[in-house]
């Protein structure tokens, strides 16, 4: 598809004012009504734009870190076993695992429960929230990585990219497509079964220079009737930009990957005429 000719957010509010016969803004931050209301909208409508179909120019390929991943670099054979993770982001009651951790072997591929959480330390309880005596355990040696535990339906979790709008596919080492693994994305997480898992995902991307035509139609379209209903009377202007956006989002469907989200019809709040 060929790229929008537009280079910057204001040039897509601004074509989104022009359908509504209001006067361009200089700047999406300049003290005006009209850079007010597309600053409040801008952002939401574009990332509900992004959803609306596979966009051909905004789909991107990447290798996987698994959950939480953060190196050990010690460990206490106590009654209860401490850990020390520089770095590591866990918080009281998340489920963890060890893999790999040398000389104390007895932590590998066991769950637990992180019962206390400072900047750099874990103390480790069992998952039911008892005490693990780990008097007994072999003395820690080097290495070993935490992870956090993927729950009972999925082999492991991954952190998705930060600039994931939507996961369409897990890959392998090679990115190659393997439809017999199972996955599923809830927040900023992938869970599957799969080892070394990528993802293809649709890009949230915020330059609007790497939009396609298509695209740049469907975010002004919707835009411009987001900001109808809160600057036009008229009534027929406000279907007018209705009518444009179903049919631009209609057309993005069929020129792209086969997409499937709902075009977002107003609350009767939304659609009163001021």
């Amino acid at each position: 598809m060929a790229l929008g000719s537009v280079s910057a957010e204001v040039d897509l509010a601004n074509m989104a004012l022009q359908r509504l016969g209001q006067p361009v803004i200089a700047t999406m931050t300049e003290s005006s009504r009209d850079a007010n209301i597309v600053n409040q909208l801008y952002d939401q409508n574009r990332d509900f734009c992004l959803g609306i179909t596979n966009w051909d120019c905004l789909i991107k390929r990447q290798t996987l870190t698994r959950a939480g991943k953060i190196t050990i670099s010690a460990a206490t054979a106590a009654d209860p076993v401490h850990l020390t993770a520089s770095g590591h982001t866990y918080i009281a009651n998340e489920l963890v695992t060890v893999e790999d951790a040398g000389g104390m072997t007895q932590l590998n591929n066991v769950i637990f429960r992180v019962f206390a959480a400072g900047t750099d330390t874990l103390t480790l309880y069992a998952t039911d929230g008892t005490s693990i005596n780990g008097v007994s355990y072999g003395a820690y040696t080097s290495g070993g990585s935490l992870y956090r535990y993927p729950g009972n339906d999925f082999s492991y979790a991954y952190d998705l990219p930060t600039d994931c709008e939507r996961v369409l596919a897990v890959l392998d080492d090679t990115f190659g497509k393997d439809t017999s693994y199972r996955w599923v994305h809830q927040r900023t997480f992938l869970y599957t079964d799969m080892e070394n898992a990528g993802a293809e995902y649709v890009k949230q991307e915020t330059d609007p220079s790497l939009y396609e035509s298509d695209l740049v139609e469907v975010i002004v379209a919707r835009l411009a009737w987001f900001i109808g209903q809160r600057i036009h009377a008229d009534k027929d202007i406000i279907a007018r930009c209705y009518g444009e956006f179903q049919a631009s989002a209609a057309r993005a469907k069929l020129t792209n990957a086969q997409g499937s989200r709902d075009e977002g019809e107003p609350s009767a709040l939304w659609a009163k005429v001021r």
